[in-house]
């Protein structure tokens, strides 16, 4: 029983509190909701407001949207616009380049062509003329010297022949000269002049006759005296050899006609007096001395017979000797002929050294003219890599870095442009494998 109350007991305090606490929940509940209502208008003044401002806003982007599409479709047509003058442009650069770069390649193939043969006339030219001189003078002096030799042996038989008939006429003229030393000495130099002549030196180059001083006037000696040897033959080298003509034919003359050795011993003692009298006035005058400044020491008598000079070097074995220790070397034409012949072979000797002088200056010349053309040659062939080195650069800076005008090109035919050309397949594979 004490049970049964204590759970009604507790069941009833129950009830009351649930009671309690649902009216205190039921009157909070009423504030809220009233709080809540005014919240809710509020938020729908609100969402008012807000739905204003997003129609206005709304209409603003509507009007942005049509402004932007006009803007776009404007921009369409200037970008198609852009792409056509770009296509023509670039086709245009296309032909200007080509035509460019042909025409530059064209004017430096050209002005190089012009250049090299321009060059290689100036340098042929001389070198062509330099060589057919130096063949001229090859070809003159070996034909020179081959004259002269096959001519040596005819010049020798034409002396001997012309002292031979020298000597007849000579014994012809004998007679008529006798007592006559004038006509004696004109016909000693003429017998002089006559061996000079085909002795094959040249007058007035190689030998002078009536030698006088350099400015044309008479030789003198130390005393003032007069000098004039009958010839001057030159030497090489500056060097010079007076040969003096001197006739002894009457004595001579008197001492071959004689009838017994005893006139003949008379006319040969007065022979051999009257060559020694010319021996001591050829020493006397000292025209070696006076001759030339790189003159020999000793003057030569020619005695223009050979029959008058062999009984003179009978008579007296050593009259020779005796002339010579003056300074005196005497000749007879025979001798003088050998001798005048020893000193053309010395002059064509020295003109074949000055022929080979003349060949080695050339041959230097045409040596300096080849080192010539081949540094021309040289400076050609930079030329030419020069050249080549700016093509390839030209090229590089068309087909290979960044931006370069065949990549753009073709950027731009891609991006859809109208061609009816395409660039070389050369350029655009060069490009593929700088790209690669």
């Amino acid at each position: 029983m004490t049970l049964a109350i204590i759970i009604l007991s507790l069941l009833l305090a129950a009830s009351i509190f649930f009671v309690v606490h649902y009216a205190g929940k039921l009157t909070k509940s009423t504030s809220q909701s009233a709080v809540a209502q005014a919240e809710a208008t509020k938020f729908k003044q609100l969402s008012d407001e807000k739905q204003q401002q997003y129609d206005h806003v709304v209409r603003q982007y509507e009007a942005r949207i049509a402004e932007l599409n006009a803007r776009l479709a404007e921009m369409k047509t200037r970008i198609e616009e852009c792409r056509n003058e770009n296509q023509e442009r670039i086709k245009n650069q296309q032909e200007s380049f080509t035509l460019m770069a042909t025409n530059i390649m064209e004017e430096q193939t050209q002005s190089l062509r012009r250049h090299s043969q321009e060059q290689m006339e100036q340098i042929l030219n001389p070198l062509k003329n330099d060589i057919e001189q130096f063949r001229k003078s090859v070809s003159d002096c070996y034909s020179q010297e081959a004259r002269e030799r096959f001519s040596l042996e005819q010049r020798i038989k034409d002396l001997i022949e012309t002292n031979l008939n020298i000597g007849r006429e000579a014994k012809e003229l004998a007679t008529a000269l006798r007592g006559n030393t004038k006509k004696q000495g004109d016909w000693g130099e003429m017998v002089l002049e006559t061996i000079l002549e085909k002795s094959g030196l040249r007058k007035d180059e190689e030998y002078t006759l009536q030698y006088g001083s350099e400015n044309g006037s008479a030789l003198r000696d130390d005393s003032g005296r007069a000098l004039r040897p009958d010839v001057v033959v030159h030497y090489p080298g500056n060097r010079s050899m007076v040969i003096d003509s001197k006739v002894s034919l009457t004595a001579f003359v008197e001492y071959a006609n004689a009838d017994s050795d005893e006139q003949r011993a008379v006319y040969g003692k007065q022979h051999v007096a009257s060559v020694m009298k010319h021996v001591g006035e050829l020493a006397d005058k000292k025209y070696q001395d006076y001759v030339g400044t790189e003159r020999l020491d000793f003057v030569m008598m020619f005695i223009p017979n050979e029959a008058a000079y062999a009984a003179a070097m009978t008579i007296d074995s050593t009259l020779w000797l005796k002339a010579y220790d003056k300074r005196v070397l005497i000749v007879s034409p025979t001798q003088l002929v050998g001798s005048l012949r020893l000193i053309a072979q010395l002059w064509t000797q020295e003109r074949q050294t000055q022929n080979a002088q003349k060949i080695a200056v050339e041959s230097g010349k045409m040596y300096d003219k080849f080192v010539g053309f081949v540094e021309d040659m040289e400076k050609i062939r930079r030329g030419i890599k020069t050249t080549s080195d700016a093509y390839e650069s030209a090229l590089k800076k068309l087909s290979e870095g960044a931006g370069n005008l065949v990549r753009r090109a073709e950027n731009l035919r891609e991006m859809g442009i109208k061609v009816s050309k395409q660039l070389p397949e050369s350029l655009t594979d060069r490009y593929a494998q700088n790209q690669d």
